[in-house]
């Protein structure tokens, strides 16, 4: 099997210098506690002697453990095998103390003390449980340190990724204001051309406000309301040319709005799929209308789809939802009635 590095370890590591020396102070303060402890009566050698086994014992249990979970942490990861790491964990903490435990009484202990262990005796029993306890702790700590890491390295990747691909989609998106858009201002410029060159001036103007607008605020997450609706009447001035006296638009923004902020280009988007979606002429004129409130600006078009829809994905209006989730908590309201469809995005401090 291969040996896989695993960023998110659980324990700090067996040679780790700093660890290493704190642990086995910290065993040294065991080892005096618990191999003097109840024999102050008894000589000095003697208790010497408990105290060196004592911390021989407890450094090969935590040195041992330290050794199994980094083996572990090179075999198994978090990505893939959480459960089997975490099991091997708890096998490992249960396991490991009682394995040192009957090695260290059936041949260290003779060797420091010059004597059998007494295996049957109440203190060998206590100790055990003590051991396999304290070392179950120690591990659920590690466990539990190494796994909040992962998961939150986890959690913080996911909402990169998640803003990477909004961005990229926002790029798509400001890119394709573009070339239909262009297509047909183009075609309605050069028809303004010889009829009235005042209007086709007024048109070029407008249209290199709607692009220069995309340009300035290519890199804006928010846009106050006032920037977005001055963005907007240009993009809105430029199709009531194209589609006259069909296309109606009644703008209803209170002057305390105005200075709220919404996410960069969204009330175009909405806009443009209004057009999109839906027919435009003589006998049915579109009616978009832009409200805004305290909290929220709607957009609201009458309902008159096409009959063959326009090929979309719904980039344009997810966008705007996913844009608005990594901002506000404020939800992103979308509705459809038989005879409008409604957006609501929220205004934002």
């Amino acid at each position: 099997m291969p040996i896989l590095t695993n960023q998110y370890k659980s324990s700090p590591g067996l040679l780790n210098p700093k660890d290493l020396l704190i642990r086995h102070l910290i065993i040294v303060v065991l080892a005096v506690l618990f191999g003097s402890m109840g024999r102050w009566d008894e000589p000095i050698d003697i208790i010497r002697k408990n105290v060196f086994s004592t911390f021989i014992n407890i450094a090969l249990i935590w040195n041992g453990n330290i050794l199994l979970i980094d083996i572990v942490d090179r075999l198994l990861t978090w990505e893939k095998n959480l459960r089997i790491k975490l099991i091997t964990s708890g096998i490992i903490a249960l396991c490991w103390p009682i394995l040192v435990n009957i090695a260290f009484n059936h041949w260290i202990f003779p060797i420091i003390h010059g004597m059998p262990c007494d295996l049957e005796a109440k203190e060998n029993t206590i100790y055990l449980i003590m051991s396999v306890v304290i070392t179950l702790f120690i591990n659920t700590i590690f466990i539990s340190v190494a796994f909040f890491k992962f998961w939150r390295s986890t959690i913080k990747e996911a909402e990169e990724l998640k803003r990477e691909s909004i961005t990229a989609e926002f790029a798509t998106l400001k890119n394709q204001i573009n070339p239909h858009f262009l297509f047909n201002s183009l075609n309605t410029l050069s028809s303004l051309i010889d009829e009235s060159p005042n209007l086709a001036n007024q048109f070029v103007q407008k249209l290199s406000t709607v692009y220069r607008y995309v340009l300035t605020q290519k890199d804006k997450e928010l846009v106050t309301l006032a920037e977005e609706l001055s963005f907007v009447q240009s993009y809105i001035y430029l199709n009531q040319i194209r589609f006259a006296s069909n296309l109606v638009v009644h703008i209803d923004v209170p002057p305390a709005c105005l200075q709220r902020k919404v996410v960069t280009l969204s009330l175009q988007i909405l806009i443009e799929n209004c057009i999109k979606h839906n027919i435009i002429s003589a006998e049915k004129p579109l009616h978009i209308t832009i409200h805004a409130e305290s909290n929220t600006v709607t957009v609201t078009n009458s309902l008159q789809r096409k009959k063959t829809e326009t090929n979309s994905n719904g980039i344009g209006l997810n966008n705007i939802v996913h844009r608005y989730s990594l901002i506000t908590n404020a939800p992103v309201r979308i509705d459809e009635t038989n005879e409008q469809f409604i957006v609501e995005l929220p205004l934002i401090e």
